[in-house]
């Protein structure tokens, strides 16, 4: 079986950061897309700077940042400057051999660093230019900064998330960056198809908070169609009563229930709590809905005494749709995920000092032939020789001046003692609340590596 991929032999060359462009290259990579990734020594991603493998911050910690590595596998590193006065060109003369240029700063730095789809096009001028921001090229907001906290806010998903009588609320994973990786995929794709049917290049721009807005219209119809604005209503839902997430056994241990029909709501009230049958309050959906609050801590001193996974099951084999709240270990040693090979075994670097790990994998599985097997990402600047020699035809003389020029790098000078927050630390201020001693051999041995 080839393990070449449906995009390859298409080249694409990122300069991005943290999630929303390096997601998206990561699942163009994937699907057998080169990705050349260029990195800053001095301006390096935020993501190599923190969380890493074993919590270690000798040597060079960097390579062994986990969200990194996950983030960037299957790409090739190359450290440039482009503060430097050559350094430039070797970008524009990549981009020239290239099929795509995707970036997510914003259209001041483009503009700065000569990289505008205009200036781009004469380089290659069937180049397709990605630029991921927060809230896109034109328009009062277009030269802002953005984060993922900022552009949840500014989307609205934030003011129709939280509890009831509540403040907005936002979830600890940067929601828009995912989304708008996963649009800028889309937008690639098709971008490519119009490029093989007319020859022509694109430029795309993606407004990370127009792409969560996209998908939660909900908000805007209510008031569009009918004057009303949404109000926050925590797990429930307007229309259904029960639905909500309720608490089981153990620390932090949750199931989501919701009945949809008559019949599953007596289905769960069967089980859980049959003393309920006759009362008026719980008869119909309406007057569940009246009496949500009720309702709602009564299934909860029921789920308080289940296993949230039997309870689960349970109510599954009972029709009544429900699901276990599952954390980071549990989905690692998931038996359907795992039945299922979606996560793979990945190899990294031996300089990297991480060993071989389970990654989640593609959220798609494709026919024979088309899959990519999965590789670690790479060193910082692991493949400056390679591209600059390789691709760019530069010789010895010229790269080793670029070395000592500092313009090309494969180290990153930066104390990491101000960066690294130790587990001890993240205990007490709350943000991990348990900690696996026997995870190394229990990942070893789930997994047979």
């Amino acid at each position: 079986m080839k393990n070449n991929g449906i995009l390859n032999g298409v080249r694409v060359v990122e300069l991005g950061q943290l999630i929303a462009v390096p997601y998206a290259t990561k699942l163009l990579s994937d699907m057998g897309a080169e990705i050349i990734r260029l990195e800053s020594a001095q301006r390096p991603d935020a993501y190599r700077l923190s969380d890493f493998y074993d919590e270690r911050r000798d040597g060079k910690y960097w390579n062994r940042a986990i969200n990194f590595n996950e983030q960037n596998r299957n790409k090739l590193s190359l450290g440039l400057e482009l503060d430097h006065e050559n350094s430039l060109q070797y970008l524009y003369d990549l981009i020239s051999i290239s099929d795509v240029f995707a970036c997510n700063f914003t259209p001041r730095v483009m503009k700065k660093f000569g990289l505008e789809y205009e200036h781009l096009r004469k380089i290659r001028p069937d180049i397709i230019v990605i630029s991921s921001t927060g809230y896109g090229h034109t328009g009062p907001w277009s030269s802002f900064g953005a984060i993922g906290f900022g552009t949840e806010a500014a989307s609205g998903l934030a003011a129709a998330t939280g509890y009831e009588n509540g403040p907005p609320a936002q979830p600890e994973i940067p929601y828009p960056d995912y989304t708008a990786a996963e649009h800028t995929v889309f937008a690639v794709m098709a971008a490519l198809i119009h490029r093989l049917k007319e020859g022509e290049g694109q430029f795309i721009e993606v407004s990370q908070a127009e792409c969560v807005t996209s998908t939660t219209p909900e908000t805007i119809l209510e008031y569009t169609a009918n004057k009303k604005i949404v109000k926050r209503m925590g797990n429930s839902h307007p229309n259904i009563s029960p639905h909500g997430c309720y608490p089981c056994q153990g620390q932090d241990k949750w199931i989501t229930i919701t009945a949809n029909s008559q019949d599953q709501w007596k289905s769960l009230s069967n089980l859980l709590f049959p003393e309920t049958e006759g009362d008026n309050r719980f008869q119909s959906n309406k007057s569940r809905i009246r009496n949500r609050a009720e309702l709602d801590q009564l299934i909860s001193s029921k789920t308080l005494s289940w296993d949230n996974v039997e309870l689960m099951n349970t109510l599954q084999k009972e029709g009544v749709a429900a699901g276990a709240v599952l954390n980071g270990k549990e989905l690692l040693f998931n038996e359907h995920l795992n039945q299922r090979g979606f996560f793979e075994i990945v190899p990294h670097h031996p300089e990297s000092e991480v060993p071989t790990l389970p990654y989640p994998g593609k959220p798609w599985k494709m026919s024979t032939g088309s899959d990519v097997k999965m590789k670690g990402a790479p060193l910082f600047g692991q493949h400056n020789e390679s591209i600059l020699k390789n691709y760019l035809g530069l010789t010895n003389d010229s790269y080793e001046t670029l070395i000592t020029e500092e313009a090309v790098v494969n180290d990153i000078k930066l104390d990491p003692r101000g960066i690294l927050v130790s587990r001890e630390a993240r205990e007490k201020e709350g943000s991990i609340y348990s900690y696996d001693p026997d995870f190394k051999s229990n990942i070893k041995s789930y997994f047979n590596i």
